[in-house]
């Protein structure tokens, strides 16, 4: 298989269709197409990110932003075009499948916010949840981990922005609505497209953009 048509190849319900190459690493692997006991679509996996703080900083001009927060490291919703693919590299993995199937989940994140927030050190500014990966990819359903940070943002009062593209982000409407009663909360959901299947194609694991109109109609 040359490497254009190796590219190209879908796996079904994920973004990516292979595992290119961490600039990172010496050594890479190939997948042996010739062995039949080789699973093309790979098991998302969950590992725990033990991360001792979990508000990132940066001081860049093009940011409108300062300080952030993400309770997970890769997402599930597997989009093709997403710009955060290349830091899983800075994990040893790849930009590939495993940015979408290796997912990094900070449970401790609720707790070591609050500490954050509550030293002398922090000045109360917008908190971005998240930068970098979705808060409400599928796993949050379970994990709840989004949630629990905005319950410590309400305590404090403290304001928040983020985007999704994930129906879940309903479920926190209490939280979202607590906040912005303070004028403490910005949040919006990132559409790429209105075509059902462009998007399976794109985003294969976001919320289907007509999901929206289908319970207005119901």
């Amino acid at each position: 298989m040359g490497m254009r048509e190796r590219e190209t190849q879908s796996v079904r319900g994920r973004g990516s269709g292979h595992n290119p190459a961490n600039r990172f690493e010496r050594l890479s692997y190939e997948p042996d197409k010739d062995n039949p006991d080789q699973d093309p679509a790979p098991k998302t996996q969950f590992f725990v990110d033990r991360s001792r703080s979990v508000i990132a900083r940066n001081d860049s001009p093009d940011i409108p932003f300062s300080a952030s927060l993400n309770p997970y490291r890769g997402c599930e919703h597997g989009c093709a075009y997403c710009y955060a693919r290349p830091t899983h590299e800075y994990l040893g993995w790849s930009a590939g499948l495993d940015f979408e199937s290796r997912i990094m989940v900070k449970l401790d994140a609720p707790t070591l916010l609050r500490r954050e927030l509550s030293s002398r050190g922090w000045s109360p500014q917008v908190l971005a949840l998240s930068g970098v990966t979705d808060p409400y990819q599928p796993i949050e359903r379970r994990l709840e981990l989004t949630r629990r940070c905005l319950q410590v943002l309400c305590e404090f009062r403290n304001p928040v922005t983020l985007i999704t593209k994930n129906h879940l982000i309903t479920r926190d409407a209490d939280l979202l609505g607590d906040l912005a009663a303070h004028h403490a909360c910005g949040a919006w959901l990132s559409m790429t497209t209105l075509d059902g299947e462009l998007a399976r194609v794109l985003e294969p694991r976001a919320s289907h953009p007509n999901r929206g109109s289908r319970l207005s109609k119901s």
